[in-house]
């Protein structure tokens, strides 16, 4: 079985996630009302299964599953668009069958509260974060990659939850009750040292980057990291408002063991955390 997203043409309707057997097509295509065609999201990795004949049938554009495809691909697809019903997965598994839908998608799409948008400008590593906060998904996304219609220079264009202030400010007091991480200077530690990760990839590439200063801070979902030692692989890590541990990153991503790992870490209960047992 896989877990799709499926994403109605009327907008009135809700997106839902809907169990199907990924060896009964007749399903799939149930859902989109005919033929399948697919087209690949790249970040993160999926696809889009709709209509092969829908613009044969003249069958009304979905704004909703369109600018999703055009958010999560790199060339954002806009000379194009996706009519009628569709549905996302994720990408094949190793025999070639369909996976679940993307868990960070699905975590957005459907247990966000508030939304931010993002985007990359040519010639420019990070990224700049909108100052507006959006109470729907599909309103981020319409912003985002309208502005990407308009500036050339913009490269990619992401939604991303907003970080509740609530969790900053608890991890911002921890931080700098936490020596020596009050003496950071180059930068100063303040409440807006946090950089949101918002996949296992993205989290990962920050800590293969490394050199990173005294007080740089990440996080994942509700996980924090702080650099605790100036330019080293120490990061002090706080969950359920709790620091529980300092751990050295490289040797868990040489390994290959990162993402399982941060995965037990978000598995894991206060108490366990608390005993380091995840």
């Amino acid at each position: 079985m896989v877990h799709a997203i499926v994403v109605p043409t009327n907008i009135d309707k809700p997106i839902r996630l809907e169990q199907l057997n990924k060896a009964d097509l007749d399903a799939y295509r149930r859902i989109v009302g005919g033929n399948l065609d697919a087209v690949e999201l790249e970040n993160p990795r999926g696809a889009i299964y709709f209509n092969a004949e829908g613009k044969l049938e003249d069958l009304p554009v979905n704004p909703r599953l369109s600018t999703l495809w055009w958010a999560h691909t790199s060339n954002f697809s806009l000379e194009d668009s996706i009519v009628g019903p569709g549905l996302i997965v994720g990408p094949p598994d190793a025999n070639g069958d369909d996976q679940d839908a993307p868990a960070d998608l699905v975590e957005l799409l459907f247990h966000t509260k508030r939304y931010l948008t993002q985007l990359k400008m040519q010639n420019y590593f990070g990224w700049f974060t909108g100052t507006q906060v959006f109470e729907t998904w599909s309103e981020a996304y319409r912003l985002v990659v309208g502005l990407a219609i308009r500036w050339p220079a913009v490269t990619e264009v992401r939604v991303v939850p907003e970080l509740e202030p609530e969790l900053r400010d608890a991890w911002f007091k921890i931080g700098r009750s936490t020596p020596p991480l009050h003496d950071a200077v180059d930068p100063e530690f303040t409440p807006d040292s946090f950089t949101g990760c918002f996949s296992l990839q993205e989290l990962r590439e920050r800590f293969e980057h490394g050199n990173w200063s005294l007080g740089t801070s990440f996080y994942y979902k509700d996980l924090c990291f702080i650099c605790r030692v100036d330019g080293a692989d120490e990061w002090l890590t706080i969950r359920h408002g709790v620091a529980f541990e300092s751990i050295s990153f490289m040797p868990i991503i040489e390994r290959g063991e990162f993402d399982a790992f941060v995965t037990r870490l978000l598995a894991a209960t206060k108490e366990q955390c608390l005993r380091l047992e995840y």
